[in-house]
């Protein structure tokens, strides 16, 4: 068995090497553990580092130190800790091989300096991301807001001119007209949802609606735009389904329409379905599965998955029309409701996407909505006492003005003022009665949500109880949401139906 000087001196020895020089530098003895330094060598010859024993000499410390010396010598590179001891006449060199020690401290360093580059990157990505993010959804808020106004002005100039007398060649172009008007407000709204689903900002309304009422609207709604074609629309439900249930209509509504009108832009010939079943029901839930298949031209397999992402299309000669964001709503819209889509598809022969939903049904007949009375604007237009309402516009886009006015104007049951500037309104509102205010929020000098703040909390009732319906390019769920808590009754957002404003302006005034 070894003893401990043994070991001792077959561990350390083969990592010390001890040399001593005279004062000039001259080797007198060296044991040549791993450095090839030999009796009568000057030692700054061996490497040049070696010339800083002189400094020894010149002050009044016995010893110094230097740690991590990196020495090559003799084709071979160590790092080493060397101490140098003044003995008087001669000078003592204990050399420490550490090439392992600080060859591992090094990589121990270095990966610790990556991780920390690493961080740091995932960091600034992170940053570009959400700075890339912002811009988007900024840019996006803009060009949706300065987009509303003049969309506004020319859907409601299109239905005046529908009303007037018109030739056969001009009802066609009016008809042109609305067809386009529709594409390009469901293309602005298709911006803003992915744009709010991108940034979480888009939530799920659930409210009570009659789903077979739906399923007939998007039949009457797709029978009619292939009437005429060589494609035929189909719908399938299963007659078990409740006919009312809770959930996001205006959203259920806008995913199948969305399927549907990409299968109807991928079909020249054949049919589009819509087809419903019941998966199952318990206590109040449902899960159904709606399903749009069609047989149009088919999707290849390696672009199953990227046409759900935004602003991705087939590129089918003939068929490049759109901006590749229906399928990406869908997708986002379905996962915000825990859902997911799924697509079948062979090339030539057609596609297939369906999901599944659970939903809440009514269990009883009293938890249906009551059903609008639709006489409700006729008995408001002709009111017992024949009375006009008087309306104070807040608007300062001319365009907006000019369409409001004639449209209000036109339906003879209004009295109206004009303010174009929020400063002015207090003071008009002050100084005239009103029975109700349209009041755009974007407005020079003061917004319009301020205004009704200040009205809201006026001293006299019957001023800050006059009911205001705001109107507004702003279409987050935030903006609507702060708008009324700053105590508009109403938000109508542009480009607006006529009939939908003054559906607002009635229920305000009941």
């Amino acid at each position: 068995m070894a003893t401990l000087k043994q070991y001792r001196e077959q561990y350390i020895s083969r990592n010390v090497q001890f040399v001593v020089i005279d004062l000039d530098g001259r080797v007198l003895e060296s044991d040549r553990v791993f450095l090839a330094i030999n009796p009568g060598d000057f030692i700054y010859d061996v490497h040049p580092f070696f010339a800083s024993y002189a400094s020894i000499l010149e002050t009044k410390e016995g010893s110094v130190t230097y740690n991590g010396v990196h020495l090559g010598v003799a084709g071979q590179n160590f790092i080493t800790d060397v101490g140098m001891i003044n003995k008087g006449n001669h000078i003592l060199l204990v050399i420490n091989d550490l090439t392992e020690h600080y060859t591992s401290l090094q990589k121990i360093a270095q990966a610790r300096n990556e991780s920390i580059i690493n961080s740091e990157l995932v960091v600034l990505k992170n940053l570009e991301l959400e700075e890339r993010e912002r811009f988007k959804n900024t840019f996006i808020r803009n060009f949706s807001h300065e987009l509303r106004n003049p969309l506004t002005s020319i859907v409601s100039i299109t239905n005046l001119l529908e009303k007037s007398q018109l030739d056969r060649e001009q009802s066609q172009m009016v008809d042109f007209l609305k067809e386009s008007n529709a594409h390009l407000k469901l293309l602005l709204e298709d911006i803003m949802s992915i744009s709010m689903i991108a940034s979480g900002k888009l939530i799920l309304r659930h409210k009570v609606f009659n789903l077979i009422s739906l399923l007939e609207l998007i039949a009457f709604t797709y029978g009619s735009k292939t009437k005429g074609t060589p494609i035929r629309f189909d719908l399938d439900y299963d007659r078990r389904i409740p006919e009312y249930i809770e959930g996001d209509r205006i959203r259920i509504f806008q995913i199948l329409t969305n399927l549907l009108d990409n299968a109807l832009k991928f079909t020249e010939e054949g049919s589009i379905a819509l087809k419903v079943s019941l998966n199952q029901k318990r206590a109040n839930k449902v899960s159904l599965r709606f399903e749009v298949s069609d047989t149009g031209i088919g999707i290849p397999l390696e672009k199953t998955k990227a046409i759900f992402e935004s602003f991705t299309q087939l590129e089918e000669e003939g068929k490049k029309e759109g901006a590749g964001l229906g399928l990406s709503i869908v997708k986002g819209l379905l996962g915000l409701m825990g859902s997911e889509v799924y697509v079948r598809s062979e090339l030539g022969k057609g596609s297939s996407f369906y999901f599944d939903v659970t939903l809440t049904y009514a269990l009883d007949l009293a938890s249906k909505p009551l059903k609008k009375n639709k006489k409700e604007l006729l008995d408001l237009r002709k009111p017992k006492s024949n009375k006009k309402y008087r309306v104070l516009l807040v608007e300062d886009d001319e365009r907006t003005q000019m369409v409001l006015f004639k449209t209000l104007m036109d339906t003879d049951m209004f009295y109206i003022d004009l303010v174009n500037d929020g400063a002015l309104v207090l003071e008009t509102v002050i100084n005239n009665p009103y029975d109700v205010i349209l009041m755009d929020v974007d407005l020079p000098n003061v917004p319009g949500d301020q205004i009704t703040r200040l009205i809201r909390d006026f001293p006299f009732k019957d001023i800050k109880k006059i009911p205001i319906i705001g109107v507004t390019a702003n279409v987050f769920e935030e903006d609507m949401d702060a708008y009324l808590k700053m105590g508009m009754n109403a938000v109508v957002t542009k480009p607006f139906d006529f009939n939908e404003l003054l559906e607002a302006i009635v229920k305000s005034l009941r």
